[in-house]
């Protein structure tokens, strides 16, 4: 994977109070419940680029690093939706490809998956005989316009003949981007692409010289931003042979230009970011045009380390913001390892905030003992003049991370990495292991999410990522700690899980009320650490949600509900939640299924109020995303087998488990209601007949031992819990080890 990046901006995190829990509903009311959905989408770009587009809380945004996948992206956040734009691309962006062409947003809600045809609009210059571009099929043709698709496949050619084209530019003595694109289309868009809306306010026109790197009019992708009150503009420009223009309120402006410079292959050689301050735009009179010169960006990103190291990867996050409406523009710039990163000096805004982050990813040497990897970042309010980083080993926290696969991968190892929080969300990059450990250098003093991707079968034409995934939460790490997290541990079974207090991970809560509004998502995937959460996208499954015992909703493929129009008072909801993971081809865990009753309290509790941090989205149902959220009591459980080996394998002929029961929780916030009961059966005959097995313990800890069957047979786990609130959890795992053959 070249990159996984979890690009949707937390949500305002709780307050003081919880709103009552009041609704206009009578008593007898069934709410209205709709599907939180399957956590993630596999979507593919014209260019035949795989993404993985979460759609849950936070939306991760990950990258598949295939043989023809491209050098670099630019990843925009622009009014709530992600873009994923290749850097061959970016030149041809409003005169030719249109945006919503890599809006992955869009893409992932409107069920484009990365098997089918990439659907497209065509329209061509005047006198032009439409003709399908490289790449392209068209299916009909009226005029001046056509419709077509692109597939998988194709999409490499037709990021080729993008590439071809700029070589020609470049070879020509012209900025990239400068020809017609495939000899006369006009553009070329995605369907029912939409026009942004105009401000309803006087407007003046905005002109914006770009100039390239030679000193030539330049094709650059520019943000711009109003920094007194973002809500009155916030957008995108596109200059084209040296200019771009704008229609905008008075105020006050900030810019920020971006940039790609290609070697005569038309290759990425380096990503370039030029922020531009103190723009006005008078009331009246003439506008003053603004000059956004590449060359201002003069200062190398660079890294250098006290262990060797090759750079595998950089990554340039920056976003503005205004002194009103908040959280304006954003992007990451994502290159590989032959790209080059170049920033312009720019001082703390005087009106609003900058946020900047340098990231860079540099491995070991393949003869190292032992492979490391050092994964640094850099945070400022500012871009210093010099950005020339030498991070001592000292001031770099350890994480030793051991993954515990499945013997269906074989000797394929996983990808894993880690990632710091942004205003953004949380940038996690996983690269492929040199094998089943690492150990990664993480710089002190910021927080970290990590993150591990099972292994990926070579990729089938046409076909979808198969990406899996589990990651942690995130937490600080100080300089000189060092920290050890062993992945996968058995079983990978579905779980709520126990939090940090800001845990901005994958789901957000997995089960709040706010308002007259309730949401419960339980992960698919967890292991032996309690704040994992994860996904495998080539699972499928069924979801049933009950309210008060009366059946309100039967789905397929979804990880939980989000219900509205809650009625007022106590109630019970119930989730029974089955996931079938075979396709990918694992032998454990491979089947589960979890029956789960959460009580509902109907009322306030102010030591239960979600801290902030955590994306709730309770409150988003409710009509107010930064309201208060209050966390339900749901049962989760946590196992650790004792005596397997580092591929979940019993050598033993008795088995041994500690298990632990508990309840979602934040920090210190969670339900510490009584646990009564909790009883583990094993089955030997794929669930036809049951045997309770000894266990002992209480207070949410307990031992249960069996013996293992004879080798090579299967093994079902099967544990039932309960609380003194009426809450309940029936969870089954079907061989969630495997018995030495």
């Amino acid at each position: 994977m070249l990159a996984a990046a979890a690009l949707s901006a937390p949500a305002a995190g709780a307050s003081a109070q919880t709103p009552a829990a009041t609704s206009a509903a009578p008593p007898s009311a069934t709410p209205t419940a709709t599907p939180a959905g399957s956590g993630a989408a596999a979507v593919v770009l014209p260019t035949g680029d795989r993404v993985v587009v979460g759609t849950g809380a936070v939306g991760v945004v990950t990258i598949a690093e295939d043989a023809d996948a491209s050098d670099a992206f630019m990843t925009l956040v622009l009014g709530g939706d992600t873009y994923v734009v290749p850097a061959q691309a970016q030149p041809y962006l409003d005169h030719g490809l249109d945006l919503s062409l890599f809006d992955v947003t869009k893409l992932a809600a409107a069920g484009h998956r990365a098997g089918g045809r990439i659907p497209v609009v065509l329209r061509f210059a005047a006198g032009v005989t439409p003709t399908a571009p490289a790449g392209v099929t068209l299916t009909a043709v009226s005029g001046q316009t056509a419709t077509g698709y692109l597939t998988p496949d194709s999409g490499h050619a037709f990021a080729q003949a993008l590439r071809d084209g700029i070589k020609a530019d470049l070879a020509a003595g012209h900025p990239a981007g400068t020809g017609a694109l495939f000899g006369g289309l006009a553009s070329m868009t995605a369907p029912g692409a939409s026009t942004p809306v105009q401000p309803n306010y006087p407007l003046h026109i905005l002109q914006l010289n770009a100039v390239d790197d030679s000193g030539g009019p330049a094709n650059l992708s520019i943000l711009l931003m109003n920094t007194d009150n973002a809500r009155l503009y916030n957008g995108r420009v596109e200059s084209y042979q040296g200019v771009a223009r704008a229609a905008v309120p008075a105020g006050h402006y900030a810019a920020f230009a971006l940039n790609y410079a290609f070697d005569p292959q038309a290759h990425t050689a380096k990503q370039e970011l030029v922020p531009v301050e103190g723009i006005t735009v008078p009331d009246s009179g003439p506008v003053p045009p603004v000059t956004v010169d590449i060359r201002a960006a003069t200062t190398p990103v660079t890294f250098t380390t006290q262990k060797p190291a090759t750079r595998q990867l950089s990554e340039t996050t920056y976003v503005r913001t205004a002194a009103v409406g908040g959280l304006g523009a954003g992007v990451v710039m994502i290159g590989g390892s032959l790209v080059d990163t170049y920033v312009a000096p720019t001082a703390k805004p005087a009106t609003g905030s900058l946020y900047y982050q340098a990231a860079w990813i540099g491995q070991s040497p393949a003869a190292a003992a032992a492979p490391y990897r050092y994964n640094l970042a850099a945070v400022s309010d500012h871009f210093d003049a010099n950005q020339s980083y030498a991070p001592a080993d000292s001031s770099l926290a350890t994480l030793l991370h051991t993954a515990v696969l499945d013997p269906h991968y074989g000797t394929t190892p996983p990808a894993l990495g880690s990632g710091t929080p942004s205003p953004l969300g949380t940038i996690a990059v996983s690269l492929e292991a040199p094998g089943a450990a690492l150990t990664e250098y993480v710089t002190g003093g910021l927080r970290w999410l990590s993150e591990m991707q099972l292994p990926r079968p070579a990729p089938t034409p046409g076909g979808t990522p198969t990406l899996a995934f589990l990651q942690s939460d995130p937490r600080l790490y100080t300089a000189g700690q060092t920290v050890a997290r062993t992945w996968g541990a058995a079983p990978m079974a579905p779980e709520f899980g126990r939090h940090v207090s800001a845990a901005a991970n994958l789901f957000g809560c997995q089960a709040c009320a706010s308002g007259t509004a309730v949401n419960a998502v339980l992960g698919m995937l967890g292991d032996a650490n309690p704040d994992t959460t994860g996904l495998d996208l080539s699972a499928s499954g069924t979801a049933q949600l009950y309210w008060n015992g009366k059946l309100v909703s039967s789905d397929v493929d979804q990880l939980g509900y989000v219900l509205t129009d809650v009625p007022a008072g106590p109630a019970t909801m119930r989730m029974v939640l089955d996931y079938d993971r075979t396709a990918s081809g694992i032998t454990q865990s491979a089947r589960t299924h979890t029956d789960v009753t959460i009580p509902y309290p109907g009322h306030d509790d102010p030591s239960m109020v979600l801290p902030a941090g955590t994306p709730c989205d309770a409150a988003t149902a409710a009509g107010d995303p930064s309201a208060p959220c209050q966390v339900l009591p749901a049962l989760t459980l946590n196992y650790r087998f004792k005596d397997l080996t580092d591929r979940n394998v019993a050598q033993s002929p008795a088995q041994n488990l500690v298990l632990r029961v508990g309840h979602l929780s934040y920090g210190h916030v969670g339900s510490k209601a009584h646990i009564t009961s909790a009883q583990v059966s094993v089955s030997f005959d794929g669930g036809a007949t049951w045997r309770d097995v000894p266990t002992r313990g209480g207070d949410g800890t307990y031992t249960a031992h069996w013996a293992n069957p004879a080798p090579g047979a299967h093994v079902a786990l099967r544990v039932t819990a309960t609380d003194c609130l009426g809450g309940s959890i029936t969870q089954t795992v079907t061989d969630p080890y495997t018995v030495q053959p």
